[in-house]
This record gives structure tokens, sequence and C-alpha cells, in this order.
């Protein structure tokens, strides 16, 4: 029979597992996108693409914490597996395009990365226009990393998150790469009998998909919570920027280099969370509010 702790290490790698899956099932859906993209040019694409940079970016900065608390002094470390999901509005689903000046109505609703099958319209004479497919009609964009955490130095902790899946087959699902570092520190620590744990911090996160898709996000704020026994309550407020990197040669008769930074909507974030410490193991969850809505949560592991 198993003992407690072999269940504990089967199921962390469990999730570490699935956390591997689903970015080789992001990987492959977004080396499909990675085509759809090269036939756009660079007035064309933005409108196709931008619900991806708002929600990716949303994605990449959320999961960094799930705990106000940080000590004075001794060891820390902690393995996380971080799950976290971006709401996927209908407004996102779908933009506006204008049609060539042979159609009566000059515009039309195509879908966006997240939305379903294109629609196709024809003018009088019989010429018809289509735009792309979406590639991840979804409600809900989802991302998975393992994360490291190690503290207390003087009331600060660092955390580095990575995972990386390589190219299969030729190019089929592109190599994947995604790097985060941060940085936080207590402030509670100087507030004489603070009735909250108060910490600030930074994080800096980088993706990369393929050869031609590279994200970067940014988070700076502070964060708040109190403990009562097993019991967590935690949230932050923080300002936030990211970018998505487009660079490629667009495909066709009239090939044309393509290399644009698109901004995430989100600049200002708000998270309220709940957590349970029980021995070596934790389990937390949060919600985050911003221009994207977003849930992040996980299991960790640590001393």
């Amino acid at each position: 029979m198993k003992t407690l702790r072999q269940c504990h290490q089967s199921f962390l790698m469990t999730l570490f597992g699935l956390g591997l899956l689903l970015s080789s099932c992001m990987a492959r859906s977004q080396s499909d996108l990675e085509n759809v993209l090269k036939q756009y040019d660079s007035q064309m694409v933005e409108g196709y693409i931008q619900p991806l940079a708002d929600l990716f970016g949303a994605n990449v900065n959320a999961g960094f914490f799930h705990s106000a608390a940080i000590p004075t002094g001794g060891l820390h470390i902690e393995l996380d597996i971080i799950g976290m999901g971006s709401v996927v509005t209908d407004d996102q689903k779908t933009y506006q395009v204008t049609l060539p000046p042979s159609f009566s109505s000059r515009t039309m609703k195509t879908p966006t990365v997240f939305g379903p099958k294109g629609t196709e319209v024809s003018d009088p004479s019989g010429f018809k226009y289509k735009g792309s497919d979406g590639i991840l009609d979804a409600s809900l964009f989802p991302l998975a990393v393992p994360q490291l955490t190690v503290g207390y130095v003087y009331g600060t902790e660092a955390t580095i998150r990575f995972i990386t899946t390589p190219s299969i087959g030729d190019d089929k699902f592109p190599k994947t790469t995604l790097v985060g570092v941060g940085v936080r520190h207590s402030i509670s620590q100087y507030i004489p009998q603070a009735p909250l744990d108060i910490a600030l911090g930074f994080f800096y996160n980088k993706f990369t998909v393929g050869d031609i898709i590279d994200f970067t996000g940014i988070s700076i704020g502070a964060q708040g919570g109190k403990s009562f026994s097993v019991l967590n309550l935690y949230g932050g407020l923080a300002w936030e920027k990211s970018t998505m990197n487009l660079d490629y040669t667009q495909s066709g008769s009239t090939s044309s280099l393509v290399n644009i930074d698109l901004d995430g909507a989100n600049t200002f974030r708000g998270t309220l969370g709940v957590g349970l410490k029980l021995g070596f193991l934790s389990i937390f969850a949060d919600a985050n509010f911003g221009s994207v809505t977003n849930i992040s949560g996980g299991i960790g592991f640590g001393i």
C-alpha cells in the first residue's frame, strides 16, 4: 500500500503531466495559428489576434502569489503547479472587417482567433469573401506552469516559473517556452502589530511560441492577507503591462514583412483568493478582476 507521501508525489507528477499535456495541445493549435496569421498583413492581423494578446497577457501575470505572509527569516522552498484561465467574452469572438466596394454592405463580423468557423458572403457579381476560421473556439483560455519559490532573506522571497515543449515532427508542434521570475518583500515587518500581512512584489514573464509569437508581461503590486489556523485569505492590487510581438513574412504573391506589437487589455488587476495550508501541502484559488476576468489556482508542496 502506498504511503501518504507516495500518494502526494504521484498526485504532483500527475498534475505536472497534465500541465505538459495542456501546453502540447496549445502548441498544436498555435501551429495552426501561425499558418493563419501568415495570410494577414500588418493592418488586417490586429483584429483577428488582439483577443489572444488580451487573454494571454492576463494569464501570464496570474498565480505568482497565494499568501501575503513573508517571514523575516528561515528556510522556505515550495513547488507549485499553477493553472490559470482567462474568460473569453462574446465580443472577443468576432471583429468587424471592411468589405470591398462591390458589396452593398461594406462591413461584416468575422471570427477572431477565438471564434467559430468563418461565414462566407457574396456580392451581386458572385465574388465571395470569407474571413479566417477561429482556431480556439472556447469560453476559457487556459495555461498551466510549475513554479518554484525560495525564501526567506530579511523578509524577501524569490520565485521562478519555467516550462518548455520541444518542436515535434516537421514543426507541426512548434517549440514553446515560458520563463517567469519574481521577487516579493514583506512590508508588515516594518509596521509593529500590523493587523494584516502586507507585501510588495515585482514579476516578469516571457513566453515564445515557434518563431513568430513572443509575449512579455510585467506586474508590480501590493498584496495583503490574514491567516486563521489552516485557512489563508489574501488579495492584491497591481499595475501590469503585457505585449505580444508578431514577427513573420506574409505569405502569398504580395508577401511583406510583418512586425507589430499588440498591448494586452489589462492595466490594473484586483485579486481575491483563499488557501488552505495542511502541513507541507497547500491548496489555493483566486479570482482576478480587470479588463480581463481571470481565475487561477493550484497545489503546492513545500517547507
